[in-house]
């Protein structure tokens, strides 16, 4: 892993009160991308000359690109008072939820010619979390880090412990992030505009802010560690006091 440098941005707000109608409408603006590919991709299809491996392959896209898309609608479309009624906190493994996220969005990376995986540790801790979220939290993660892997270094899903928090982050190698990005996407969400990551055209700023949402929802914060060859998104969650017999 390249040096740390910069700081690791955390759950504070700073003041800032997300609304949901501008996230809502910020989300609208990032969505007008894959809605542009998906027409393209359809158009292609209806070529009847097309082979059949070429055929097979733009139906895959077509199929990755919407679920990517319902992936980023799904994340802002509840409401955040009745997602914090439905919360079902309990003790999560995070290994095992890590490896169901890599099997979620293997074969988008795959299709993508990129890889993730899990950064395998002899002991997997448990966390306080209610599991859908904190899935959707980290496929949201993956989804940014999709193009920011390569055949040696491919994107990694890492878990960290201590006595009081468990870790999970997703290491990318993609282009620096800035300190102040958090405050960069705030502004951007109150103005309802797009919100790629900056220097990360392809990444979803919406989909960050509601990772951020969300986890502190569950007692957990979320922040980036700056690397000099990447970045490490991560959220912290409370070590559960139940004993792991994995």
């Amino acid at each position: 892993m390249g040096v740390a440098r910069g700081i690791e941005s955390g759950g504070d707000n700073d003041g800032f009160s997300m609304d949901q109608p501008d996230l809502l409408g910020a989300a609208a603006s990032e969505l007008n991308a894959p809605l542009v590919l998906l027409r393209q991709l359809s158009l292609a299809l209806a070529d009847e000359t097309l082979g059949v491996d070429e055929r097979r392959r733009l139906t895959e896209q077509l199929a990755l690109t919407s679920e990517r898309a319902l992936r980023l609608a799904r994340h802002v479309g509840s409401h955040p008072e009745d997602t914090f009624m439905r919360l079902a906190l309990e003790p999560v493994n995070a290994m095992m939820l890590c490896q169901e996220v890599i099997n979620e969005l293997q074969p988008l990376f795959a299709a993508h010619g990129q890889s993730i995986v899990v950064r395998q540790r002899a002991k997997s801790p448990l966390l306080v979390a209610d599991r859908s979220l904190l899935r959707r939290v980290l496929v949201g993660f993956g989804d940014n880090a999709l193009h920011y892997g390569s055949g040696d270094k491919p994107v990694q899903l890492i878990v960290e412990a201590n006595a009081q928090r468990v870790r999970l982050g997703v290491r990318d190698y993609g282009p620096s992030v800035p300190a102040d990005m958090w405050q960069r996407l705030e502004g951007r969400v109150s103005r309802r505009a797009a919100m790629p990551l900056p220097r990360r055209p392809q990444a979803s700023g919406v989909s960050l802010l509601k990772a951020r949402q969300l986890t502190e929802m569950m007692g957990g914060n979320v922040g980036v560690t700056r690397h000099r060859d990447g970045a490490t998104f991560f959220v912290n969650m409370q070590v559960s006091g139940q004993l792991s017999l994995l």
